[in-house]
């Protein structure tokens, strides 16, 4: 047993191995369990024993008399509430209207919840208490955000940046460009490099950062004209790369771009300006992706439903603002370098070091903006294990913000606002618990025998849908699209259980290092797949719910002698678990990943062009464009000559592409050829990738779906089951 010796930690303080403390929870978690068994009689539930004997009775004020007027009217209130929002203006005091509605029906539902508590044993008390809590402190990151939201402007910081925009080009500040890189791929390090040179901006200097100390990499950036760094060692990882380019470079403005990402040609001009306030010390914009996430991409959505991230960037990210609280994330924005060197250059002792040098500006009095404008363009992980790989770093970044009170003093220094949206983070990270618990307890109050809401079904129309009507709609107003609640519970659901088992490995050593520190971009996979290790949650609350529901429900149809008393609350109890059994089946269709066959991603860009080829021309339309090739539909009839070499122009954009005709079909009885690009000169290749990744792509905007549809898609993507129906 040499595992549950105590250990000393980096200053020589003895530790409890946390191996003590997963004894004790397992011991505690047997006890729960044995004292759940001993209530349970030969093949039939104590029901008795773990509820009510008798249905409880509410206070006469609040009981259910006129189906009419007590359940019907709440409910149309509610749907006349969430119909009638989208005729307000977006403006403070419609916020307010609606933050007020929102919060009038959530204190009704409360009022109620707290009279629908399980006490009739210890046991069934523990677990209906502990739901009803999670329900309130899961509401309570909401209402920190009460006041917040009534600040919600997106459009202030764009018209602020147009009038800085005079100031930006006069004084044209000295600007570094980092492309700080590890081990990805020389195709997306030059993608990044090239989009770098098109950025409108005179006084920059262009620097790859390269932690893997590759000779290519250095080879490339002599290549494109940019200057090369190599440190001698990868201490302290990004942070210490970051580190390293502070001492040996001199802008005064520093711009940092993950070489995944590609920033519009206008990005300083957009963010350059702020800097005439000397307290600003970093300029955010949001992370916008032109490739669809794993979820959208494996249920078949592509990008009609936001990220999990788009509520983050274009909402949280907005009303942090106001109270200089905004969030660095790591990429896409420009520091200061002097505010940058006065807190003693970036965090290095957090296993990322985004979020907490910003910390670490707010805690030293420094001021950062946030715009709400889309200057660059991201890659997302292509699979569920990549994904989770960086959301759970992120997520150990956050906890260590937390367990870092001499290097982040958050409590001591902030404001009152400041903290509150610390504490509104600090809530989120138990969000994985909260989820679980949604998921495991309305479960197991079927396979056990119990309730967890003591009340029928009529008082939950009454009382608990309408709240749920308001909550599933409203916000989604409130956000402008960039926010569906049941979208979301889909992402935490996908999360929560790796996030559970990472916070059990960090919980008592926040910093050791545990998973990937390099998000995997690069991707190719010529075969769907479905990884066990994050799906068998799903699979198994699926076979389990079936189980039950076949014991409970369809045995008695057979055999009178399997029927059993029903007891109060069942009934949500089933509703519950079939929302849930809905939510697990789509996250197992998500964890299904679709192949990636190309490393270029292939956009829907259709151009007049002519194709040479052979001394003879060829006019049609580009169906797709990549960085790699192309697909173009002829007017006229397909070349029948041996030659495969030739040049594909684009007249509206003057592009001449050296290609080469790898394939010949048809589309809709119209020739279609499939063109392969030969390396062009680096000016063309820039031209082509400000094409297919400028600001002034259409396919490159964001997508707006109103709550209706996005519910219709996820009931949508249920019934096409896609990565079953359609194998790749």
């Amino acid at each position: 047993m040499k595992f549950l010796h105590a250990f000393s930690d980096s200053q020589g303080r003895s530790r409890i191995s946390p191996w003590v403390w997963m004894v004790l929870l397992l011991s505690a978690g047997c006890l729960v369990l044995a004292v759940l068994l001993a209530n349970l009689q030969v093949s039939v539930v104590a029901i008795g024993l773990l509820n009510p004997l008798s249905f409880r009775v509410l206070p006469e004020l609040w009981q259910v008399r006129d189906v009419w007027i007590d359940v019907l009217l709440p409910l149309a209130l509610a749907m006349g509430i969430c119909l009638g929002v989208n005729l307000l203006p977006r403006r403070p005091s419609s916020y307010l209207l609606v933050n007020v509605l929102l919060s009038l029906f959530t204190v009704r539902y409360f009022i109620w919840r707290a009279t629908t508590i399980n006490t009739a044993h210890p046991v069934s008390l523990f677990f209906s208490l502990v739901f009803f809590l999670c329900e309130v402190t899961y509401l309570l990151t909401s209402a920190l955000q009460f006041y917040p939201s009534l600040r919600y402007r997106p459009q202030q910081r764009r018209r602020q940046a147009d009038q800085l925009l005079a100031w930006a080009r006069e004084q044209q500040p000295s600007v570094d460009l980092w492309i700080p890189t590890y081990n990805e791929s020389e195709r997306l390090i030059r993608r990044c490099v090239l989009a770098c040179r098109n950025i409108q901006y005179a006084n920059k200097t262009i620097y790859v950062l390269d932690d893997g100390h590759r000779p290519a990499i250095a080879a490339l950036a002599a290549e494109l004209g940019v200057q090369y760094l190599s440190r001698p060692d990868n201490l302290h990882r990004k942070a210490g790369n970051l580190n390293y380019a502070l001492a040996h470079s001199k802008g005064e403005l520093i711009a940092v771009f993950d070489c995944d990402f590609i920033p519009f040609s206008r990005f300083l001009d957009r963010t350059v300006g702020f800097f005439q306030d000397p307290e600003v010390a970093l300029v955010q914009t949001p992370q916008h992706y032109f490739n669809s996430d794993f979820h959208n991409r494996n249920l078949g959505l592509d990008v009609l439903v936001p990220d999990d991230m788009d509520y983050f960037f274009h909402y949280v990210q907005v009303i942090r603002d106001p109270f200089n609280a905004v969030v660095c994330c790591g990429t896409s924005y420009l520091a200061r370098r002097s505010a940058l060197e006065a807190i003693g250059g970036y965090v290095t002792h957090c296993i990322v070091e985004d979020s907490q040098t910003g910390t670490r500006l707010l805690t030293r009095g420094w001021r950062m903006i946030y715009l709400d404008e889309v200057l660059s363009l991201g890659e997302v992980p292509r699979t569920f294990r990549d994904y989770l790989e960086q959301r759970l770093r992120w997520m150990q970044g956050n906890v260590q913000i937390f367990t870092s009170p001499k290097q982040l003093p958050i409590w001591k220094t902030l404001d009152f606002w400041q903290k509150v949206f610390y504490l509104n983070l600090l809530l989120s990270l138990l969000t994985p618990l909260f989820r679980a618990v949604y998921i495991i307890f309305p479960l197991l109050s079927m396979l056990i025998g119990f309730t967890l809401i003591a009340a029928p079904p009529v008082e939950y129309l009454a009382y608990g849908l309408p709240f749920v009507i308001l909550l599933y709609f409203l916000p989604s107003w409130q956000t402008n699209g960039h926010y569906f609640h049941f979208w979301t519970e889909v992402y935490e659901a996908l999360f929560c259980f790796p996030a559970l088992r990472r916070l059990s490995q960090i919980l008592f050593r926040p910093f050791r290092s545990v998973g990937s520190l390099v998000t995997n971009k690069d991707v190719t996979s010529q075969k769907q797949t479905l990884d066990l290790r994050f799906a068998w949650p799903f699979l198994t609350y699926l076979v389990l719910f079936v189980g039950v529901l076949v014991l409970n429900y369809g045995l008695p149809l057979v055999d009178i002698r399997w029927s059993r008393s029903v007891f109060e609350g069942e009934g949500l109890m089933v509703g519950w678990n079939l929302y849930n059994g809905l939510l697990m089946f789509i996250c197992l269709l998500a964890c299904i990943d679709k192949p990636v066959r190309r490393q270029a991603d292939r956009f829907p860009l259709e151009l007049a062009a002519c194709l040479e080829l052979g001394g003879k021309e060829y006019w049609g339309t580009t169906n797709d464009v990549s960085e790699q090739g192309a697909s173009l539909v002829l007017n006229t009839a397909a070349p029948t000559g041996p030659e495969t070499e030739g040049l594909l122009r684009v007249p509206q954009y003057r592009l001449e592409l050296p290609v080469r005709l790898m394939r010949s079909g048809r589309r809709r009885q119209l020739p279609l050829l499939g063109l392969s690009f030969q390396m062009p000169a680096q000016e063309t290749e820039a031209a082509l990738i400000q094409l297919i990744y400028g600001e002034n792509a259409w396919f490159q905007k964001v997508t707006r779906v109103g709550s209706i549809e996005a519910l219709f898609l996820l009931l949508g993507s249920v019934v096409r089951a896609e990565p079953i129906v359609r194998r790749s």
